[in-house]
Parts: C-alpha cells; sequence; structure tokens
C-alpha cells in the first residue's frame, strides 16, 4: 500500500451532450461544451483514470494541439474543482475492504485508506432486540463490520466514540444525529415522545430502513464521512438547499414508505440553528409548535396563517408564518415573556409594551392620513371591514408616536413607532387581518361547527388580547425593492428596521429597563430571545 494512484470516484459517470458532455458525482456535476470532440477527449481521459494514474502523470501531454490541451486542462481542472478524483492505493493488501466496500468508499470518502483503517479497528455495539437489532447487525456486516449485540430498548449503535439511537412504533421510526451516547440516548426518548407513534411491533419494512440509516450514519461518523444528512436534495425546489436540516433526525413512515430528514431542537446538545425560524420551530414532523400555514383562511388584503389554533397576520405569508409562530411558542415560554424573532425583535417589541400605557399628547390626523400606507390599511378596517373603528394617535417622545385601534371601547390593536403614519399602519394592518380572521370563522358553515363540536375538527382561534406588530420584526428583501420607480408604501414594511436601534434610544428614554429572560434549551436553539417587561418612567 505504498503506492499511491489518482483514480475517477466510481460513482462518476459522464453522458455526451449535442455541444460537449454533462459529467456527474457524488454531490455535484458539470457540463462543457465544445463540440463533440469532447466527448472523444474524455473517453481517451477516462479509461486511464478508472484504473487509476500516478498523480505526476495526470498532465496535459507536450504534443497535444491547442484545442486538446485546453480541453483537457478544462476536464481536469473541474475534476478536481468537484472532487471527482480520490487518491487510492495501488493495492489495498490483504487486509483492503471488499471490492463493494472499496468501490463505495473511494466514491464517498475523501481519504478511502484512512477511513477503512478506522471501521476496521472500532470495536461496534449494537444494544437493541428483535428486528431493528438484527437488521442493523446484518447492516453493519454488509459494510465489513462485526457487532456484538446487546439486548435493550429501542436501538442504540455504537463504535469508536460514536453512537447512533434509532426508534421503531408501528407507524413512524427515527434515527437521531450521531453524538456520545448520553446525548443520542436523550435524544431519541424527546424524539419519541415528539412523534407519539402508535404501539406496536414495526412493519418489517420499516424496522429496515431505519435500523440500516442507523447503521449507515454511525459507519460514516466512525470513518470520518459526511453524515447522509449533509445529501439532502429538495425534489420539489429549484434553489439549492442552503444546508443539511438542524441536527437532522430521519424520520420515516409507511404507507406510503418514506423517508425524510428533519431539523431537530435538542435539549441537551443545543447548537446555533441552521434553517429559518419557521423551518426549524415549525417542522411539520419534530417543530415544537404546530408548522404555520396558510390553509384555507382567506389571503386578501391581508395574509393570515395559523399555527394549530392561532392565527397570524401580515403583508406577506412568511411575515405571517413568523407571527403565527412567534404566538405559538408564547406557550412555551415562561409566563409574561416577550418573545421575537431575534434580540432587536424581542427588545423592540418589549420596550413597545414597556411604554405603551404612557401618557401623551394628541396627534392629528393630519400628520398620517395622507400616507398611502397607513390610509391603505386604515380603509381596510373602515371600509373593507365596516368595522366602526376609531383611531387614537398619540405623541410619547420626540420621536415615539401610539397608535391605538378601538370598536366600541374594546381596544383590537397597537402599536408604537417613530412616526405616525407607520403607528397607523402597523395598528391597522393588526385590527384588519383580525377582522379578516374573525369574517373567517363567522363564515363556516352550520355542517363545519357541527363537525368542530364533535371534536372531529379544530379551527384557528382568533386571540382575543390586542394584536401589536412593528418595525423591529426581520423582514426579507422583495424583489424589486431597489428598483428606482419603486417607493415606500410598495414594499412596506421593508426598511423601517433599518432604524430600529436608534428609535429603541428613544424608547429607553421613556421605559423602564426591560430584563432578558431564560426560554430554556429549546427555544433558545430555535434562535428566539425573550424579555420582561416592567413599566415606563
Amino acid at each position: 500500500m505504498t503506492d499511491v494512484l489518482l483514480r475517477l470516484r466510481p460513482i462518476v459517470h459522464a453522458t455526451p451532450t449535442a455541444t460537449g458532455l454533462h459529467v456527474r458525482g457524488w454531490r455535484s456535476s458539470f457540463s462543457l461544451d465544445g463540440g463533440k470532440g469532447l466527448w472523444t477527449i474524455w473517453e481517451r481521459l477516462a479509461g486511464p483514470l478508472a484504473d487509476g494514474v500516478p498523480p505526476e502523470r495526470l498532465a496535459v501531454p507536450e504534443n497535444a494541439s491547442p484545442a486538446v490541451a485546453r480541453a483537457l486542462e478544462l476536464l481536469i481542472g473541474q475534476l478536481h474543482e468537484h472532487d471527482m478524483l480520490v487518491e487510492v492505493p495501488a493495492s489495498w493488501g490483504g487486509d483492503g475492504p471488499p471490492g463493494d466496500i472499496a468501490s463505495w468508499l473511494e466514491s464517498v470518502a475523501a481519504r478511502p485508506v484512512e477511513a477503512w483503517r478506522r471501521l476496521r479497528s472500532a470495536v461496534v455495539v449494537v444494544t437493541g432486540e428483535g428486528a431493528l437489532a438484527g437488521h442493523a447487525r446484518r447492516a453493519l456486516a454488509a459494510s465489513g463490520l462485526d457487532a456484538v449485540v446487546r439486548p435493550g430498548p429501542g436501538l442504540l449503535v455504537e463504535a469508536g466514540g460514536h453512537a447512533v439511537a434509532a426508534g421503531c412504533a408501528a407507524d413512524v421510526g427515527f434515527v437521531v444525529a450521531p453524538g456520545g451516547v448520553a446525548e443520542v440516548s436523550a435524544d431519541a426518548v424527546a424524539v419519541a415522545a415528539r412523534l407519539a407513534g402508535a404501539p406496536g411491533e414495526p412493519p418489517e419494512v420499516l424496522a429496515a430502513l431505519v435500523a440500516s440509516a442507523a447503521a449507515h450514519r454511525l459507519v460514516c461518523a466512525v470513518g470520518g464521512m459526511p453524515d447522509p444528512s449533509t445529501e439532502v436534495v429538495d425534489m420539489w425546489s429549484d434553489v439549492p438547499a442552503a444546508g443539511p436540516p438542524h441536527q437532522a433526525v430521519l424520520v420515516a413512515r409507511v404507507d406510503p414508505l418514506r423517508a425524510e430528514y428533519h431539523p431537530w431542537l435538542s435539549a441537551v446538545r443545543p447548537r446555533e440553528p441552521n434553517g429559518t425560524l419557521v423551518e426549524v420551530l415549525g417542522d411539520r414532523e419534530l417543530g415544537p409548535v404546530p408548522t404555520p400555514l396558510p390553509g384555507e383562511l382567506p389571503q386578501l388584503p391581508v395574509k393570515l396563517a395559523a399555527s394549530g389554533d392561532v392565527v397570524g397576520c401580515g403583508t406577506t405569508e412568511h411575515a405571517a408564518r413568523l407571527d403565527a409562530l412567534l404566538r405559538a411558542a408564547r406557550s412555551l415560554a415562561p409566563g409574561g415573556a416577550v418573545l421575537g424573532a431575534d434580540r432587536v425583535h424581542a427588545l423592540g417589541l418589549a420596550l413597545r409594551t414597556a411604554v405603551r400605557h404612557l401618557p401623551g399628547t394628541p396627534v392629528a390626523e393630519e400628520s398620517w392620513a395622507g400616507d398611502p400606507t397607513a390610509r391603505r390599511w386604515w380603509k381596510a378596517v373602515v371600509l373593507r371591514f365596516a368595522l366602526p373603528a376609531e383611531v387614537e394617535v398619540t405623541r410619547l417622545g420626540p420621536r415615539v408616536v401610539r397608535a391605538v385601534v378601538r370598536v366600541a371601547g374594546e381596544e383590537l390593536s397597537w402599536a408604537v413607532e417613530a412616526e405616525p403614519a407607520d403607528a397607523v399602519a402597523f395598528a391597522a394592518l393588526a385590527a384588519a387581518g383580525r377582522a379578516q380572521a374573525e369574517g373567517a370563522q363567522a363564515r363556516r358553515t352550520q355542517a363545519e361547527v357541527a363537525q368542530a363540536a364533535t371534536g372531529a375538527g379544530r379551527h384557528p382561534v382568533v386571540a382575543a388580547e390586542p394584536a401589536v406588530l412593528c418595525g423591529a420584526a426581520p423582514v426579507a428583501e422583495p424583489d424589486g425593492a431597489a428598483a428606482p420607480w419603486t417607493g415606500r408604501d410598495w414594499h412596506w414594511p421593508y426598511g423601517l428596521r433599518a432604524g430600529e436601534e436608534e428609535f429603541q434610544r428613544h424608547l429607553r428614554g421613556l421605559a423602564a429597563e426591560v430584563e432578558p429572560v431564560a426560554l430554556g434549551p429549546v427555544l433558545e436553539a430555535a434562535g428566539l430571545v425573550g424579555f420582561s417587561v416592567g413599566g415606563g418612567r
């Protein structure tokens, strides 16, 4: 095993195209255009590379024509760039892996020889019983590893300081991310409780899938290879995934048989979240709050989304989903905590809450009525939904304005912002969203009401407390935001957050100190921030 060869990974395949060729590997692919002669050059290059060549010999021949030399430079460069070449021993020797395992290691491992040495030196222990343990042992044996099987609940496979835990109910199974024994065991208990699978023995096909996936994740961890969750591909999106799901847990179900990686917020090994708050906290399988979705809620003029029984609103679908998610997450937070998507958002909400009841001086209607955004949402309240509403606008400080929307003395919504127009716009938007959601409830048929009364159906419930939206919330940059023909009213409230830190300095001059609140490992692992609120000065 002293001689080293540079070899084309066995997983790499090429296809001729009308103008060149397309080459695909384990994780990436590339295409080259330059005429049909490219395929001929590829065939002459790929043949020796499949068998392996000394690294110093992989070079453009000196007698090659300029066109061929350029093509070879491109091909060799692309193969290196896309990690389609790997260094392997000229001969694995007597202690080398079987042919199929050697081919797999050469396809996926950065250093196949080192990966095989790690695997061969590891002592593998499978703790479990029944079909799960049996399938895990067979999967490990197929990878060239012998395992010692011990009785125990669930499934735990460990070797070389790494461990993977899994479980399987009658209808659902899971495999947690690799880690220490104590960590993966605790995660497995929590994931099983979150999934709440049906009692009974799992179908053989589900047990085989789950156990094999657990063995696969362990083999990759021990061998120093990427976790299988890093290879996740969204078949329904043209946009490549930003990365693997946060602390990915494989969830498998039957009818039909399927398996997919989902983000998990671990209480025993919290980490910085990978993914958006909605994706992580509201995951449909493992999120601690129900996935916020528009569902059958009306979407005009306000965007609405429901997270379980809680309705949120906003100017875009993402804003409505985030609002619903945060409202639903309050049930998991300490009482009285003000939650935000990040520190700026949470602090902004807390400071606004602290000053909302302070006395002030009235602000004339002329100061906001000419603003297109404020006028649009106020018209939605009084014209679109025909509410006999009143808005009270009060200046609390030099750069602090409060707006409150009431109907017959009942407070529907409020907002505190730097400008009267923004305060009225947020308060009116929240009031319109509430009216829109309440109208959707009122329009349900008597049959639906009867179904809900029997427990056969559940419907979102509009919160009774006054609604609040604000300019501290994170807002993604909309398409065309920089176009010269657009104005503030096109993309409002985008852009308001840029002045939030300065606005919060004005709020601190009016409000008592707000204090950070510990939300617990799960909510904090999701990236949520909380503050407790005192009174105004």
